[in-house]
C-alpha cells in the first residue's frame, strides 16, 4: 500500500505541475478573486463527475472514458491547492 500511495502522490504532482504549467495559475487567481468558494466549487465539480463515472461504471452497457482514479487525483490536487492556499500567508 505504501509504494501505490507514493507512486499516486507522485502523479498528483506531476499533474500539478504539468496543469499549472499549461493553465498558468488560474486556481489560485480564482481564489484570490473570489475567495475559498471558487475552490469548493470546482472540488464539487470534480465530485459530480465522479459520482457520474460511478453511475456509468455500475450500468454494464456504459462505457466509462476516464478512470475514476484520474478523476480522485484531479480531486486531490484541487483540496492540496486549496489547503496551500489557505495557509500561504500564515
Amino acid at each position: 500500500m505504501a509504494m501505490d500511495y507514493n507512486r499516486v502522490h507522485a502523479e498528483i504532482k506531476e499533474t500539478y505541475i504539468a496543469k499549472n504549467r499549461d493553465y498558468g495559475n488560474s486556481f489560485e487567481k480564482s481564489l484570490d478573486k473570489f475567495g475559498l468558494i471558487a475552490g469548493v466549487v470546482r472540488i464539487s465539480d470534480k465530485f459530480e463527475r465522479l459520482a457520474n463515472l460511478c453511475d456509468r461504471e455500475r450500468l454494464s452497457d456504459a462505457q466509462v472514458n476516464e478512470p475514476l482514479a484520474d478523476t480522485l487525483k484531479d480531486m486531490a490536487n484541487y483540496c492540496i491547492m486549496a489547503a496551500a492556499w489557505l495557509e500561504r500567508d500564515k
